[in-house]
């Protein structure tokens, strides 16, 4: 083992700002940040959450090397669980990298897939990766699963490993926070064999992600390359990449002219909800087109721009002839008599062309 982690890199050249500890500390802190945010990706706070998250993470990285904190010979046991926590730094990054935009897709996705595979390199040096993950991995990176029986299954089984592996993440950061309370003295150290469990556990969690995602990853670059040998893959990142960087948002449809025009046909896309806070939360990524309005809020606007046929009050009143009014009397028994007379002269089943009925 090197030096000490807390130690600033050795290489003269290279100046860092903050020691390994805390510098991991601030990379892990903009991950969870990210993970967490309701921000599109595409804004540009979230994105410079994420350059400055990476280039947190990249430093980590670069004084993990340079202090030497881990040696090729060295099993799970052997591991300090000061420096075991310095394993996730590549599985971090790999997620930030995939989250950026306004560069190269294609590149964007190798840099993400080259520091998953150094994750569970490291992983597998150590004896932490499991085998039937290993399995797994090599079964996705050929293709995946060829029965659908055998992959529903496989897919059901990995659901539930993840969820109770969640499950027990949470647990675990709640009898840490618990400690804190009852340990308020900053100067405590906390329980270790909690620390190191919940560090085990969050790699394991970040183990099943990314055998997951090394597979769409290799699925976007498949079809990524296909595009760009026939011409069609379009600017970085298929998106205006001034906009990005400029921290422009990129043109927005007019939501605000009628919905629909005098015969109907509509004009604008809309969404309509009564449960508009419910769908905010169920858009996978913030980046989704959210509801714009709610039911009433789209009755109201058709109603003032008279395009909206209101319903459903009550019946309108049948007016019956005042006695007096000779006039009116005469024109109903006038409709009346029409009436008998339309009958006498039709046949029942007249205009029935195949007299049913």
């Amino acid at each position: 083992m090197a030096a000490t982690t807390d130690s600033y890199a050795s290489d003269p050249s290279t100046t860092y700002a903050l020691p390994l500890r805390k510098e991991f500390q601030r990379g892990q802190a903009l991950y969870q940040k990210l993970e967490n945010s309701e921000l599109a990706s595409s804004d540009p706070a979230f994105q410079e959450d994420v350059t400055e998250g990476i280039n947190s993470l990249l430093r980590c990285a670069a004084l993990v090397e340079t202090l030497g904190v881990f040696s090729s010979n060295e099993l799970l046991e052997d591991i300090n669980t000061a420096d075991l926590r310095y394993l996730l730094v590549n599985a971090y990054l790999a997620v930030l990298i995939s989250k950026r935009m306004g560069q190269d897709r294609l590149e964007v996705l190798q840099t993400a897939q080259h520091h998953y595979e150094r994750f569970l390199a490291a992983c597998e040096q150590h004896e932490i990766l499991r085998a039937d993950d290993k399995k797994f991995l090599e079964t996705q990176m050929k293709g995946g699963i060829a029965d659908p029986e055998r992959k529903r299954m496989e897919k059901i089984a990995r659901y539930k490993r993840e969820k109770a592996t969640k499950e027990k993440l949470t647990e675990l950061h709640e009898q840490l926070s618990y400690q804190a309370k009852a340990t308020p003295n900053e100067d405590e150290d906390v329980d270790e064999e909690l620390d190191r469990e919940i560090i085990l556990t969050t790699i394991d969690l970040f183990i099943q992600r990314t055998a997951e995602n090394l597979k769409l990853i290799q699925d976007e670059r498949k079809l990524l390359e296909m595009a760009k040998a026939k011409g069609t893959l379009r600017g970085p990142d298929s998106r205006d990449q001034t906009t990005i960087i400029e921290g422009t948002p990129p043109p927005r449809m007019n939501h605000q002219g009628p919905l629909l025009a005098s015969d109907g046909k509509i004009l604008r896309p809309f969404v309509i909800t009564s449960k508009r806070e419910a769908l905010r939360q169920q858009v996978f990524r913030p980046g989704h087109n959210l509801p714009t309005m709610t039911v009433e809020e789209y009755i109201d606007k058709e109603i003032e721009r008279g395009n909206f046929l209101s319903g459903g009050g009550k019946e309108p009143e049948t007016k019956i002839a005042d006695d007096n009014d000779h006039e009116a009397l005469d024109a109903e028994t006038y409709k009346a008599r029409q009436w008998d007379e339309f009958k006498d002269d039709t046949p029942r089943g007249w205009g029935n062309r195949y007299n049913k009925g």
